[in-house]
């Protein structure tokens, strides 16, 4: 059987009133929160979430201040921890692999 992994759905997430945009690629697998680095975003793990489909869902952020989310007032650590928090909380896909 295969499978090909759909197109990402995009999710944003009101977080205080900033925007935090997601990709999830879904598919039934275990999830896999991918963070990217600076200077890139979310879709760079377009390629990742086709070669490990369908034993992983990938989920994919724009992190702060990158691709489709908004820019916030700081850049600490635990700003993006937290970012990261509402992403899993909002999509719920139980225990991650980060």
């Amino acid at each position: 059987m295969t499978f090909t992994v759909p197109e990402a759905t995009r999710v944003d997430l009101d977080l205080d009133g900033r925007r935090l945009s997601c990709l999830d690629f879904g598919g039934p697998g275990r999830p896999l929160l991918a963070l990217h680095g600076h200077f890139s975003e979310g879709r760079t793990f377009t390629p990742l979430a086709r070669a490990l489909a369908p034993d992983w869902r990938v989920i994919a952020p724009d992190q702060r201040g990158h691709g489709e989310s908004d820019r916030p007032a700081d850049y600490h650590r635990r700003g993006y921890l937290a970012d990261a928090v509402a992403v899993l909380d909002r999509l719920g896909p139980g225990p991650v692999v980060v």
